[in-house]
């Protein structure tokens, strides 16, 4: 049993969630239709739109990955039982709390920017009775909007459960011996695009594939389950830095413009999964050579980090509805709004910790 605390993993975690807040602010200045946010400028920006475009190649696979490392580590210490009870306290009890009380008030002021006029009440009966069509929120129904994460995670838990326990069974010890023997090789861990891409091929919610996201948890879960695995990154991080900068300059200069299920738009769907899950290796490689030690730092925002990233949306929408109003230039318009949302969820999270009720919610620890 591995009881050593990876304070890289919480590094990497805290960043990665932490990073939604310039990566929304970016997509108020991002006209384009699968740019989900709640607020929207008038301005197209060019080198807003590349830098978030480059966020989202890697951003949520990494989470992905990093969430099934953590349930790995919680396994180790927690019964079935306990660590479905800790889910569900976790995960899904602030995906419905925050659904049904925050994203009403967010997707409100997304109405209010839209220049519809009617009632907070009025919009609240619409919420929860409209038909939702494709559950983004932007036609004032309901969303779960950014909390579906948390949502997966709760349902990638259940479904995974039974997968891991047999997995981490005694009489799997050769299996998991075979696994890890072999990839810790080099630069065999990039085959793991080869099955991301199969299962991608079933189109279901478009980017937020369950199945590819599913496989990506998997795919964390298996990487800490032996120490070749890290071995193997800690050699390779640089390949695949090296090779996920090559792709992704392609990737900008390359159209995907193939007919469906042609030979070339099959190479570009390997093309394009390579892009995303490539620069996580790196990162995980990279981080636990750098970032592996603790610090006051890491340990208030690795118990910041959850709440916030609940609250940010619903602050950044307030925050960009007031901002973009204002007579300024984009760039002073995105850095406003980045600092005072990260002011604001860290003033929030410093509030809501001090009461119980917060706490249970937001599944905080007590002030200390």
């Amino acid at each position: 049993m591995n009881k050593t605390r990876r304070y890289d993993l919480d590094w990497l975690r805290t960043i990665g969630v932490l990073l939604v807040i310039p990566f929304h602010s970016l997509l108020i200045f991002n006209l384009h239709p699968w740019a989900i946010v709640y607020i929207k400028d008038k301005i197209n920006v060019r080198l807003f739109n590349i830098v978030s475009t480059l966020i989202d190649r890697f951003h949520m696979p990494l989470l992905f990955v990093l969430a099934g490392m953590a349930v790995y580590y919680a396994l180790q210490f927690r019964n079935p039982r306990q660590f479905l009870k800790e889910r569900f306290s976790k995960l899904l009890v602030p995906a419905i709390l925050g659904s049904v009380f925050l994203n009403p008030v967010m997707t409100y002021f997304h109405l209010l920017s839209q220049g519809h006029n009617l009632t907070f009440f009025e919009h609240l009966i619409n919420f929860f009775s409209k038909n939702p069509d494709d559950f983004t929120g932007l036609n004032g129904a309901f969303t779960p909007a950014h909390l579906w994460f948390l949502i997966f995670l709760f349902a990638f838990s259940i479904v995974g459960l039974p997968i891991f326990i047999w997995f981490n069974q005694e009489s799997n010890r050769p299996l998991r011996t075979r696994l890890a023997k072999f990839f810790k090789r080099r630069l065999l861990l990039a085959l793991t695009v080869i099955p991301i891409t199969i299962i991608s091929a079933i189109d279901i919610l478009g980017d937020r594939n369950p199945l590819v996201y599913f496989l990506m948890f998997c795919i964390g879960y298996l990487l800490v389950t032996n120490d070749q695995y890290q071995a193997a990154l800690n050699r390779d991080w640089w390949f695949y830095s090296v090779i996920s900068i090559i792709l992704i300059v392609i990737w900008f200069h390359f159209p995907n413009r193939f007919e469906p299920w042609s030979l070339t738009w099959i190479g570009y769907a390997f093309f394009d999964k390579a892009i995303r899950f490539l620069p996580v290796l790196a990162l995980i490689g990279i981080d636990n050579q750098y970032l592996n030690q603790n610090s006051r730092l890491l340990e208030y925002l690795s118990r910041a980090s959850f709440p916030i990233y609940i609250i940010h949306m619903l602050i950044n929408t307030i925050v960009g509805f007031v901002i973009v109003q204002l007579n300024l230039g984009v760039g002073a318009k995105f850095i406003l709004i980045v600092t005072i949302t990260y002011l604001l969820c860290f003033l929030l999270y410093e509030i809501m910790r001090r009461f119980k009720l917060f706490r249970l919610v937001f599944a905080m620890k007590a002030i200390e």
